[in-house]
């Protein structure tokens, strides 16, 4: 992650547990949006952190919420019609 510490995906019996931090390194509180895609369902989350401060977002992915075992990321800052982070995690539930 690039605004980020840690990141980990666990996995539970029934479930994926996707966690990453984001560091704000802008100078001044920022707004981030948190966008995830299963296939069958998208999520967005708004958090605001204040200059230096880290958000630690934790994400659970259940199986009947996964289309073809993929789960899309993309984190923008507020007003940025890029994102400045994006990721694709390939899960399995056997």
């Amino acid at each position: 992650m690039q605004h980020g510490g840690r990141e980990s995906v666990i996995q539970g019996e029934d479930e994926w547990i996707i966690q990453f931090d984001i560091i704000n390194k802008e100078g001044e509180e920022s707004s981030y949006i948190i966008n995830w895609s299963t296939g069958r369902e998208t999520y967005t989350e708004r958090v605001s952190i204040k200059d230096g401060g880290i958000f630690t977002y934790i994400h659970h992915v259940y199986p009947q919420t996964v289309k073809e075992g993929k789960v899309n990321l993309a984190i923008y800052k507020e007003g940025e019609p890029t994102p400045f982070e994006q990721a694709t995690y390939y899960i399995r539930f056997d």
